[in-house]
Order: structure tokens, then C-alpha cells, then sequence
């Protein structure tokens, strides 16, 4: 049906961003790579690139083909893996679909251990993407990413759960701003206490974040009312809101455990929080459990112990 040759050589000219990079890649003239693009879109019948000033940019339809092509050439890659011996091995790739309604900055802190580590001369590339939980999990089915962290459970038949961790949520106020003002707090000290004792606002995800919606219903719980000053979609700035001082929020503690170690971040609340907000690792059915795999999941679980 297609000419793979024709298909990979406009894969790497889309990868590589333009036709002289590719040629020197793939150890042919630019004359003939050119020639066998064009020969592909005709087969094709679109157009796959279009030339912006001195520049070689992808059309809606290039775009899409470079998606399919990207898919087909990973599965190759990751088969011709497959078929080397354990000594024969060099790397291996690890690519990891992240809910967009997870603190980023967290995951690279959660991640970098692993990244660091190399065992038995073995190179690990991670290769880490963000998107709603929905879109991650058609992903996985696709064998577009090989994992997904996510704070929703997702229940399907061809869709297992590696590891969970319940975090503990507390209330996180900037240490300066409790000293700037000379407030005192204890172990003692409830959230609605506190609250009620500080001028600041209360800074929260947006509507359609799991967190907030555990946060309404502990205010329904305990008959609180702030004021909300700042909301957002996006986690790491709900975080980055609250170690600036900006007003006070409720966050998983992993989520700023550098800020609370160092003192920047006051938490008000039990240690084991007022609510657990869960993070789940999922994979594939059929997926096999190595040694990263394995640590991995470790990893995760210590995220309760915090």
C-alpha cells in the first residue's frame, strides 16, 4: 500500500526540521530526497510540507501523517530492541504520559532518581508528556507512551494499575508571611481556625480539577467560607501562588515537599492530612515489570510516607 522508504524519509526530514539536515542523516543527496517526498505526496494526493520563507514547515496533513509515521517507526524501533539479547542492550525508553491536572515540577523531582541511576551499563531515555487523563489512556492503548500517572482511577479491561500512593493534603502558608504578621500556629491549630484568623485569600485549582473539587467538600465539612483571590488549571502555578505568599491553599505535600523541608512552607493540619489525594500508575495489560518498572513503583508508594 505504501512505499516504507518513501515514508521514513519524510519522517526524518519532519523530524530533523528540513530537507539538508535529513539528506546528511540518511546519507543521500538532497536532489533525491526532495524527489521521493514529492513522489509520496503524489501517491498520497496532499501536499505534506510548505515552505514559509527560507523555512520547511509541516501542513494540517503533514502533520497528521508525521503523527502516524512517528507511531509505526517507534513500534519498529522498540521491536528491533526486542529481538537483541540482554548483553546486546544499551538503552531503553520510557515514555511516560502525565495528567495535566498533576503537578509537573513534582513529576520531574519524582523522576529524576531513576533518570540518574544506571544499571548494568544500560542508558534510559524518558521521554515525559502531558495531556488529559482521556487522551493518555488512548495513548497507552496505542503504545503511544508505556505509562501513565494520573490523579483519576480509570477502569477498562485492557488497562492495569502498577501503583498507587494516597498523599496527604494539607493547608500551606508561606513561613514569611506568618512571621511578617507574627502569627502563631501549633499542631493544635484547625484549618477553620486559621482561615478565619488571616486576612489572605485562598488560592485553588479551577473547576475542573479533582483537587478542588476535594477541596469544596472539605469546606462542606468543616462549614468553611474564604474568599477565593486566584484560581488555576494549571498545578504548578496553584503551587507556585502559594510558596510566593500570594494567599494560602491546600496541596499534596509532595507536591512542595523541597519548599516545606527548607522552611519557605508552613503546614497547618495532621500529619496525615486533612484528605488523601491519590496518584495511580497504570500500564498496558500486557506490560512487563523490569528492574526501572520495579523502582518505580517504590517510588511511588514513599510519596504515602511524607
Amino acid at each position: 500500500m505504501f512505499n516504507y522508504n518513501h515514508l521514513y524519509y519524510f519522517y526524518v526530514t519532519a523530524r530533523l526540521g528540513g530537507v539538508s539536515n535529513a539528506a546528511k542523516y540518511l546519507h543521500i543527496s538532497q536532489p533525491s530526497l526532495s524527489s521521493q517526498i514529492k513522489v509520496l505526496e503524489s501517491s498520497l494526493d496532499q501536499k505534506l510540507f510548505e515552505k514559509r520563507g527560507r523555512n520547511l514547515h509541516l501542513t494540517p496533513e503533514g502533520e497528521r501523517t508525521f503523527a502516524y509515521c512517528k507511531k509505526m517507526f517507534d513500534v519498529a524501533a522498540d521491536f528491533a530492541e526486542s529481538l537483541k539479547s540482554p548483553s546486546e542492550k544499551q538503552s531503553q525508553r520510557f515514555r511516560i504520559g502525565v495528567s495535566d491536572q498533576v503537578e509537573r515540577p513534582f513529576i520531574a523531582d519524582l523522576l529524576a532518581p531513576l533518570i540518574r541511576e544506571q544499571k548494568r551499563g544500560i542508558e534510559k531515555h524518558f521521554f515525559v508528556s502531558s495531556a488529559p487523563s482521556e487522551t493518555l489512556v488512548n495513548q497507552l492503548r496505542s503504545q503511544e507512551i508505556d505509562l501513565l500517572l494520573t490523579n483519576k482511577p480509570i477502569y477498562a479491561d485492557d488497562v492495569k494499575e502498577i501503583a498507587a500512593a494516597e498523599m496527604p493534603v494539607n493547608l500551606m502558608v508561606s513561613t514569611k508571611n506568618l512571621k511578617d504578621l507574627k502569627i502563631r500556629i501549633s499542631r493544635h491549630t484547625s484549618a477553620l481556625e486559621f482561615l478565619n484568623a488571616v486576612p489572605w485569600g485562598l488560592i485553588i485549582p479551577s473547576y475542573k480539577m479533582k483537587l478542588r473539587h476535594e477541596t469544596d467538600l472539605f469546606f462542606q465539612e468543616i462549614h468553611a467560607r474564604k474568599k477565593v483571590i486566584f484560581e488555576s488549571d494549571i498545578m504548578s502555578v496553584v503551587g507556585r501562588a502559594v510558596i510566593d505568599g500570594a494567599g494560602v491553599g491546600f496541596l499534596p505535600v509532595p507536591y512542595v515537599l523541597d519548599e516545606v523541608q527548607s522552611g519557605k512552607i508552613t503546614l497547618i493540619g495532621p500529619k496525615t492530612g486533612y484528605w488523601k489525594h491519590t496518584l495511580y500508575l497504570l500500564a498496558r495489560k500486557d506490560q512487563k515489570e523490569d528492574d526501572t518498572l520495579m523502582d518505580l513503583k517504590k517510588t511511588i508508594k514513599r510519596l504515602e510516607k511524607f
